[in-house]
């Protein structure tokens, strides 16, 4: 009989060694492309304030541009945040006010539910991302972390369109981690995260769990490759929550793969 697998009790992600690596893949792949800097949508959360960072860090704020893209229901501390951490960083910034866009997008539908208008503004969000990138000859920075990818928990061709992901490889409670090691404020860390792409909405509750639960799961799952009870003996966590989290990894695989091909090449 095989040995039963170790429990998960954590990652061996280093925050100093991290942010070092990213900072040197950010100025690296800058350095190697025809690009002349990045652009970044900064929100005001923990991700978009951290890849602002990681990015005047790695190639100076004078090769960064941030756009702060706020709709309903964003909130307007939130985007003061924002604008602080790119004055405070010397980073440009631009602030455009999408809901105007949005509502343009929407009108001829009057049933979109919550997510499908949410789904619009990341969309537009993209659009104008990719719009200043083409002005300056820049790349889209996607700060998206790995607990949102593996979940498929972001926007296809929205939040999740880039052309450089430096946190991909991060999970959401890592980040927090990273953030302080790089000197993200304390009150941007521990904002309760939210997409706020529709009132009241938090991760946790869209989730059903918190990301200090959810991250040790999907680290055991595919990290690891356990089983969903080798996941559930591994971290403690119930049953429940381990099947609707491996159900929502395998369930949007599409979102983390190249758009199928007939295989004629």
């Amino acid at each position: 009989m095989a040995a039963a697998r170790p429990a998960v009790t954590g990652f061996d992600l280093d925050p100093a060694a991290a942010a070092d690596a990213v900072r040197s893949f950010l100025a690296d792949y800058l350095a190697g492309s025809p690009a002349d800097g990045y652009v970044v949508g900064v929100s005001g959360g923990l991700d978009s304030v951290l890849a602002a960072h990681l990015l005047a860090d790695a190639v100076g704020p004078e090769s960064v541009t941030a756009l702060l893209l706020p709709a309903a229901p964003s909130d307007p501390e939130h985007v003061a945040d924002a604008r602080a951490v790119c004055e405070r960083l010397g980073v440009e910034y631009r602030e455009h006010d999408i809901q105007p866009i949005v509502d343009d997008v929407t009108a001829a539908r009057a049933d979109l539910s919550k997510t499908a208008v949410g789904n619009v503004q990341a969309r537009v969000r993209m659009v104008l991302l990719y719009q200043a990138a083409n002005d300056t000859g820049a790349l889209v920075v996607g700060p998206n972390n790995r607990s949102e990818r593996l979940l498929g928990y972001f926007t296809k061709y929205g939040d999740g369109a880039a052309d450089v992901a430096p946190l991909a490889d991060v999970y959401k409670t890592e980040a927090y981690d990273l953030a302080r090691e790089v000197g993200v404020r304390e009150e941007i860390v521990s904002k309760t995260p939210t997409a706020e792409l529709c009132a009241g909405q938090t991760d946790r509750d869209e989730l059903d769990a918190p990301y200090e639960v959810v991250d040790p799961i999907l680290h055991a799952y595919v990290d690891e490759d356990r089983t969903v009870a080798e996941t559930v003996e591994a971290t403690g966590a119930d049953r429940e929550t381990v099947t609707g989290l491996a159900e929502r990894h395998e369930s949007s695989a599409h979102k983390r793969e190249r758009p199928p091909s007939p295989g004629l090449r």
